[in-house]
């Protein structure tokens, strides 16, 4: 039952729908709060994630700081321009595909007249979402289990989901007037990725600002035990990251894509945030080209990042810092080989059956025998796997090398494999990143 309705939740929420908007209104499920950049991402993701959503603007015009002064320049993310983030840079440079190039070239140069035609332009094609423009909210309340709210024109509206994207916290203000209960606090944490903690696996938002490479976890997104289905964009790292820095734009709006994503949820489930599945939302923000770990060096350009995303989810293959000219990056490796030291730990976590497989095996380096014959023990397949893996290595995985059982595997082909075979990233993990049978 959970399989299938993991499955009718991507297929009918990974749709980009470009039908122009109904004249009506329909009836919202999610709210979005704010005008500046991350208020856009939510509302965008939102409706994309297949739920009706009003977003309120407190301005006449989308994109708030973004759209006012000089041309800016962007100068963090490298590697990293992905999601919505990446969208809005191909509006930028004018192209129809997102690409790594594009996105550096756009960065440059942010002109506020094209920024605020590509919020636009993006909008315009956007379908179950409602704008409603130079409003603001009067009234929030938390009423069983959706929220009333009542806007500047008198209309009030109940719906599942916020997403407070107030730049200066004016939502929240409302909110404290008419909650009275103590909200419990999040502590900030380290801007890198700690493998001694697993809640790296949570990953729903992904950035580098300046020597900072890291995630956001999704327990950093969620709303406190008070105030369910509520999602603030900035709350996350706000005691580490100045947001008024323009290079904290992109972290900005993927952490305003998450929060979009996070709140459709919850309203087309029907259910509370403390019951989020990580893996679903996950693989929602995913299916829209955002990053979960922050390789700089796999990026939308390359056709098996899906794959190494959601196996460097797991933990299965770390990634590393490195130092390149004084300039510090996180590197996934694609070309390196796999040790048996390397994946054994986390693998046996996942399935019981390796401990078995792996007792008295040291192997420096996979080969693509040893592989096979590891998911052939854990998955239950006999040989016609190696029929099927042969078959498909060109077409199917798009590997360059040929297929040779005696070729010690990258990493990159590891990933895929186990991926495709084992799909170690459906095993459901805690906020705190742990495994959850």
């Amino acid at each position: 039952m959970a399989k299938a309705l993991l499955l009718f939740f991507f297929t009918l929420v990974s749709l980009t729908c470009v039908a122009q908007k109904n004249k009506k209104p329909a009836k919202p499920q999610v709210l979005v709060y704010g005008h500046e950049a991350d208020a856009f991402a939510a509302a965008v993701q939102s409706a994309q994630s297949g739920v009706e959503t009003w977003w309120v603007l407190d301005s006449t015009d989308i994109g708030g700081t973004v759209i006012q002064g000089d041309a800016k320049q962007v100068k963090s993310n490298e590697g990293l321009d992905v999601g919505i983030w990446a969208l809005f840079l191909s509006k930028l440079a004018n192209v129809k595909e997102i690409s790594d190039s594009a996105s550096a070239t756009a960065k440059l140069n942010i002109a506020p007249r094209i920024a605020q035609n590509a919020f636009e332009g993006i909008t315009d094609t956007v379908e179950k979402l409602t704008i409603k423009k130079n409003l603001t909210v009067t009234h929030i309340e938390k009423s069983g289990k959706t929220w009333q709210v009542i806007l500047s024109n008198k209309e009030k509206i109940k719906i599942r989901a916020i997403v407070d994207a107030s730049k200066d916290n004016k939502m929240q203000t409302i909110l404290s007037k008419s909650d009275k209960q103590k909200s419990d606090s999040v502590d900030s944490y380290a801007l890198q990725i700690n493998y001694k903690s697993s809640v790296y696996r949570t990953g729903v938002a992904v950035a580098q600002i300046g020597d900072q490479i890291f995630n956001i976890p999704l327990k950093y997104i969620l709303p406190d035990s008070v105030r369910m289905n509520y999602f603030y964009t900035r709350a996350a790292a706000s005691k580490t990251v100045r947001f008024d820095d323009i290079n904290a734009l992109p972290l900005l709006m993927l952490q305003g894509q998450a929060c979009g994503a996070a709140a459709a949820y919850c309203a087309f489930f029907n259910t509370s945030s403390d019951k989020i599945n990580t893996r679903t939302l996950q693989g929602e923000l995913l299916a829209f080209k955002s990053f979960m770990i922050p390789f700089q060096d796999i990026t939308l350009d390359d056709p098996h990042y899906p794959q190494i995303q959601r196996v460097g989810a797991t933990g299965i293959l770390e990634g590393s810092y490195s130092s390149d000219n004084n300039l510090k990056k996180f590197l996934f490796n694609a070309d390196h080989t796999v040790s048996s030291s390397e994946v054994e730990p986390v693998l046996k976590q996942l399935y019981t059956r390796s401990q078995i497989w792996f007792k008295d095996k040291e192997l420096d380096a996979f080969s693509l025998k040893d592989l096979l014959d590891l998911i052939k023990y854990v998955g239950n397949r006999g040989n016609e796997l190696n029929t099927e893996v042969e078959k498909g290595w060109i077409k199917r995985f798009k590997f360059k090398d040929a297929y040779n059982l005696d070729t010690k595997l990258t990493r990159r082909e590891f990933a895929v494999l186990i991926d495709t075979y084992l799909q170690p990233f459906n095993v459901r993990v805690t906020l705190e990143g742990t495994l959850k049978y």
